[in-house]
C-alpha cells in the first residue's frame, strides 16, 4: 500500500466521522507521527500537499484536539520535534535541542496530539542541561588548560599563574597545576623576576608537604623511565626531583631575594644531606659561606674601634679589662671565619670549571677563600692544605651554636700589661661574597 493511500485512508477516516472524540483524533494524530518513521512524512507531504494536511484539520471540527488555542500548528511542531530529535545526542549539538525543547514545551505542552512525547521531553531536558553545563565547563576548562600550557612553553609566568589560579579554584588539590606554578615562579626569581616570589614559596611548602605525606602522581603520568610525575610539560619532575628544586628554589627566595639569609641556612643545609642533586651543588655551600662571611666581617670590623678605645684607657687596670674583650671578640671572629672557610672550601672543591662562568665563579670563590684566610690565620701559606683538610671532615650544621675559637697567646714580657697585639694585627676582610645566583 502506497503512502498517500495510507494517508488518505487516515483522512478519509476522520473526515467521514465528524462525531469522532477528541481522544480519539489524538489518537489518529499520534498514529500518523508513528507512521512518520516508517514511511517518512517528507515525502507524504510532498505527495499530498499541505493543503490536504490542513483539510485534516478542518474536517476534524470542533471535536479536534488541534483545535485546541496555539495547538494547530502541525508544521513547527514538526519542526521543533525533527531538531530535538536530530541534536540532543550530541554534546556539541544538544544545546539546539535544548532551546528547542523548552519552545516545544512552551508552545505544544499541554497539547494533547503530541502528549506522549511531550511527557518524555519533560523528563529529559533537566538531563539534557545539567550534561550540557557539564560539557561547556569542559570546552572552557579546556581553553584554559591549553592557556597554561602555553605559559610553560613559551616562559611565562604571567600566563602560567592566570590560567593556574583559575584551575585551582576548581581543583585546588592538582599537582600538576601547582608544581609549574611553583616552579615557573621559582624560575623567573632566578632572572631577578621576583613578581611571584611568594606565591611561589607558599605553593612550594604546600607541594613539599603533600609529597612527603605520600600524594600520588595522576594514574599513568610517568616518564619514559617509568617513575610517577608530577607537572606538565618541561617543569614535569618525578617526586625526588621535585622536591629538591622547590627546595632549592624556597632556600634561594629566602637567601636572595627576601635576603634572610640565616633563614636559608636550614634550607640549604637539609639539601647538602639529603638532596642526590643538590648535596654536590656549589652554590649551597657557597651561601652558606654568605652567612658566616657577612658575620665575621661585622666582628672584624668591631674589633679596632675596641683598641683605640683601649689605647685611650687612663690605667692599666682598665686596659687589662678590655684586653679581655677584646680576645672575646677576636675568638667569635675566627669561629665564624672557619665555618666561612668550611662552606667556602665545599664549594670551591665542587664547582666545576669547564665554562667560563664556571671558571668565574670557581675563581671568585678562591679569592674570598685567600682573603679569609689570611684574616683568619695571617699568613698566605697552607691554603689548599687547608681546603683539603676542611672538606675531609663533615660539614657542620649551620644551625648549631658557633663557637669561638682562641689562638695561644703569644710569649710577652711581664712589663707589657696591654697585650692587644693579636686584635691589632688582624685586618678587616673585604666584604667581598661567593656568587650565588643561579648562572
Amino acid at each position: 500500500m502506497g503512502s498517500s493511500h495510507i494517508f488518505a485512508t487516515i483522512f478519509f477516516g476522520i473526515s467521514s466521522e465528524k462525531t469522532r472524540t477528541n481522544a480519539e483524533f489524538a489518537k489518529l494524530y499520534l498514529n500518523k507521527l508513528r507512521l512518520e518513521e516508517v514511511f517518512n512524512m517528507k515525502t507524504i507531504f510532498r505527495s499530498i500537499g499541505l493543503a490536504m494536511l490542513a483539510a485534516v484539520f478542518v474536517a476534524a471540527g470542533s471535536n479536534s484536539a488541534l483545535a485546541q488555542a496555539g495547538c494547530d500548528n502541525p508544521e513547527e511542531i514538526e519542526a521543533l520535534d525533527k531538531k530535538i530529535r536530530e541534536n540532543y545526542a550530541k554534546n556539541a549539538t544538544l544545546k539546539i535541542a535544548i532551546d528547542n525543547g523548552k519552545q516545544f514545551l512552551e508552545k505544544y505542552g499541554a497539547c494533547e496530539a503530541p502528549k506522549e512525547f511531550a511527557d518524555w521531553l519533560k523528563a529529559q531536558m533537566p538531563k539534557w542541561e545539567e550534561r550540557y553545563k557539564k560539557f561547556s565547563e569542559g570546552e572552557e576548562m579546556k581553553k584554559i588548560f591549553a592557556r597554561f600550557d602555553a605559559g610553560i612553553t613559551s616562559d611565562n609566568p604571567d600566563e602560567v599563574y592566570a590560567a593556574g589560579r583559575e584551575i585551582l579554584a576548581k581543583q585546588p588539590d592538582n599537582l600538576n597545576i601547582m608544581v609549574p606554578m611553583a616552579m615557573s615562579g621559582i624560575l623567573a626569581s632566578y632572572k631577578n623576576n621576583n613578581k611571584y616570589a611568594d606565591e611561589s614559596v607558599k605553593l612550594s611548602n604546600t607541594i613539599i608537604s603533600k609529597l612527603k605525606a605520600g600524594a600520588q602522581p595522576t594514574e599513568g603520568k610517568k616518564n619514559a623511565a617509568g617513575e610517577g610525575t608530577y607537572g606538565a610539560l618541561k617543569l614535569e619532575f618525578t617526586k625526588q626531583e621535585a622536591l629538591d628544586e622547590l627546595a632549592f628554589g624556597n632556600a634561594y627566595i629566602t637567601n636572595s631575594v627576601k635576603k634572610d639569609k640565616k633563614a636559608a641556612l636550614p634550607m640549604y643545609y637539609e639539601l647538602s644531606q639529603s638532596s642526590p642533586k643538590y648535596k654536590n651543588e656549589p652554590r649551597v655551600y657557597g651561601a652558606i659561606g654568605d652567612y658566616y662571611l657577612e658575620e665575621s666581617t661585622k666582628l672584624s670590623k668591631e674589633i679596632p674601634p675596641m683598641i683605640e678605645k683601649q689605647k685611650a684607657l687612663p690605667t692599666d687596670e682598665e686596659k687589662i679589662k678590655m684586653d679581655a674583650e677584646i680576645e672575646a671578640k677576636i675568638a667569635m671572629f675566627n669561629g665564624y671565619a672557619e665555618r666561612a672557610l668550611d662552606a667556602f672550601a665545599r664549594a670551591y672543591k665542587l664547582a666545576p670549571s669547564g665554562t667560563p662562568a664556571e671558571k668565574t665563579y670557581k675563581d671568585t670563590v678562591y679569592k674570598v677563600i685567600v682573603d679569609l684566610y689570611k684574616s683568619r690565620f695571617e699568613k698566605e701559606t697552607g691554603i689548599n692544605e687547608y681546603i683539603a683538610a676542611a672538606v675531609a671532615k663533615p660539614f657542620p650544621n649551620p644551625m648549631s651554636e658557633v663557637k669561638p675559637v682562641s689562638d695561644p697567646k703569644p710569649e710577652t714580657s711581664t712589663t707589657n700589661t696591654t697585650s692587644s697585639t693579636p686584635a691589632a694585627t688582624k685586618p678587616a676582610t673585604n666584604g667581598k661574597t661567593a656568587v650565588t645566583t643561579k648562572p
